[in-house]
């Protein structure tokens, strides 16, 4: 009889002050919670190793030398080729397909490729070190854990999976009180996310820059970059950089000062899991608006609990800020919407339907 224990491989450390991190940490709660034990293969434990393609091997070694029956294994999707087929029910766990966004980049659909060009080396050696081992699992794991209804699509399609072998999980939110907006300083769009062209940078500024050529008075302020403020103004006109605040990196208790100063929050990204800074935005009862993409058009429905926009489109996106700037009742309302989208989305919640899954499935 298999013990009662969940193997879960991921190459971080289960954090809750990082993304993916947090999303494994409340997991793990919720599998104790259920009464089984959570034995995490990440970095501490397979310690260092010379190259990102010998960290599933060496997990793999790992857990022999443990030496288990585990119920089943949870693997994130890079490290899952090497824990398929080995007669241990494996679940996939991705929050965002690899090859689904290699081929993005590739073909521009995701831009960036032409600021800074792959190097030939690793048009060839990515997808033999990395991506086959992503190909493998996605193919022959027991099921999928997916981030949204794109990767479900090209998963069935590029690997032949049946509805029944996937769940795609939803991120939850951390309690956060209603914040009201701190109108004092105006009309404040907040961006919260790191700062490179994949997350739609451009698109803000050149959307900056349409909305006071039409004599709009906007504040922005941008969180979470991971640059340097001077490095971020840099990317900004001259004229607009006085109304740019950049805050590079903020603690998660910080957060709701950060949503109290925002009158809406705008996510421009080309490409996105499942974003937790749009949800928690949500949570607090803020008006959206982001690029119809991904996790957010499975969350977003447009003009109800928040607004979408076409992906790389600054004068949609220009309109749509435009709208919330002239109808202060209806981002109101829309940001009262979101609040009540997110009310069951605690993480408690939305990990104990994770373990529902995994456990209905392992048998």
């Amino acid at each position: 009889m298999k013990a009662k224990i969940v193997v879960h491989v991921s190459q971080i450390d289960i954090l809750p002050e990082t993304g993916m991190g947090r999303v494994e940490y409340y997991w793990k709660e919720a599998f104790e919670r259920a009464g089984y034990q959570f034995i995490h293969i990440g970095p501490t434990e397979v310690g260092p190793v010379k190259h990102g393609a010998l960290f599933p091997r060496k997990a793999y070694q790992y857990f022999k030398k443990l030496n288990i029956d585990p119920t089943c294994f949870i693997v994130h999707e890079p490290a899952s080729g090497a824990f398929a087929k080995k007669g241990i029910p494996c679940f996939v766990e991705s929050h965002g397909v690899e090859r689904r966004n290699w081929e993005a980049i590739l073909n521009e659909t995701v831009p960036g490729i032409k600021d800074e060009p792959i190097k030939w080396r690793t048009r060839i050696l990515f997808p033999i070190w990395r991506l086959s081992g992503c190909d493998k699992g996605l193919r022959h794991a027991h099921k999928l854990l997916l981030i949204n209804t794109d990767d479900k699509a090209f998963v069935k399609q590029k690997y032949k999976r049946e509805d029944k072998d996937i769940f795609v999980f939803r991120n939850g939110v951390s309690a956060l009180p209603i914040v009201d907006t701190d109108t004092s300083r105006g009309f404040t769009v907040l961006f919260n996310a790191t700062w490179v062209i994949r997350k739609g940078i451009r698109i803000l500024v050149k959307a900056a820059e349409l909305l006071q050529e039409q004599g709009l008075n906007i504040n922005y302020l941008l969180i979470g970059t991971s640059k340097d403020e001077q490095t971020v103004l840099n990317d900004w006109p001259k004229h607009l950089q006085s109304k740019v605040k950049v805050v590079s990196r903020f603690k998660q208790q910080e957060e709701v000062n950060y949503l109290a100063k925002a009158s809406v929050l705008v996510l421009p990204s080309y490409a996105e899991g499942q974003p937790l800074s749009l949800l928690q935005a949500m949570a607090a009862g803020k008006c959206v608006i982001t690029s119809n993409i991904d996790g957010q058009k499975d969350m977003i429905t447009n003009g109800e609990n928040g607004f979408l926009f076409t992906n790389g489109s600054y004068d949609e996106l220009a309109a749509a800020i435009k709208h919330c700037y002239e109808n202060p009742a209806i981002v109101t309302r829309v940001g009262e919407n979101a609040r009540q989208y997110t009310h069951d989305r605690s993480w408690e919640n939305v990990s104990n339907q994770v373990v529902d899954f995994v456990l209905a499935n392992s048998k």
